[in-house]
């Protein structure tokens, strides 16, 4: 009996020392930096699905040729104490945009102090440049772009399932979820890409237009769409809709 509790603590010893040591050496690895967003779905604890960044010139007026995608990192480690650079690099084979539909800077920078406001996360932006291609008018899902961030002696690479980012890039938009029937019935009318799109570039320039103004402030809403109505009605020739039709506003 004395022998096998010799033994017990023995193997106590060593597990609770490589757990010591583990613990020491990752906290040595320094800082380690990764995308806010899932590339994959997560590993452990596997709640986190996978989820992508649109980058889309819908939103912008047809004369706009080139846009920037916003993409959060955050970091792990101690503080920084100075701005550190870092590098992107393009996953080719699960890459189908084309090298000049978008730009990839040198380098980019994650800068220190950049606690965030709403919680102890440490995180930073970066934005990727697109570029307009005659070929994403007719390709409703568009192209998709993924980078990894290239790890150096500063800045290791943090969550497996967060060192890539996927960016779709696209002309198109999906219908709104605040656009539901009664929008529909009592406002704007039926929907349309286009009429959305107009909606957008001449009236709703802040894209104020969602389910909590509907909701929360009705008036809002109302004053909108009655100023798309007014801007329809002066124009001439009369804008069709995607039917064929003039364009209208149920309200």
């Amino acid at each position: 009996m004395k022998k096998r509790y010799i033994i017990l603590m023995l193997l106590l010893t060593v597990a609770f020392g490589s757990c010591d040591r583990r613990e020491i050496e990752i906290f040595a690895d320094g800082n380690e930096i990764y995308f806010e967003k899932f590339y994959i779905n997560e590993v452990y604890p596997g709640l986190a699905q996978a989820d992508s960044t649109i980058a889309s010139f819908f939103f912008y007026p047809d004369g706009v040729q080139d846009i920037e995608a916003p993409l959060t990192l955050l970091l792990s480690g101690d503080t920084l104490k100075e701005d550190q650079a870092f590098q992107l690099r393009v996953i080719e084979k699960e890459t189908t945009a084309n090298p000049d539909e978008y730009t990839i800077d040198p380098e980019y920078i994650f800068h220190a102090n950049t606690v965030s406001k709403d919680s102890n996360d440490v995180r930073d932006v970066i934005k990727i440049k697109f570029h307009r291609s005659d070929r994403l008018e007719s390709m409703p899902n568009g192209v998709t772009l993924v980078v990894e961030i290239v790890p150096n002696e500063n800045l290791k690479l943090g969550q497996i399932e967060r060192t890539r980012a996927k960016l779709i890039l696209t002309t198109a938009t999906a219908q709104p979820a605040w656009w539901d029937d009664e929008v529909a019935d009592n406002l704007l009318g039926e929907y349309s890409a286009k009429k959305y799109k107009l909606f957008l570039n001449e009236i709703d320039k802040k894209a104020e237009m969602n389910e909590t103004l509907i909701s929360e402030h009705p008036d809002r809403a109302i004053q909108l769409t009655l100023e798309f109505k007014n801007w329809l009605l002066k124009q001439n020739p009369v804008i069709l809709d995607e039917d064929g039709e003039p364009m209208k506003v149920a309200l």
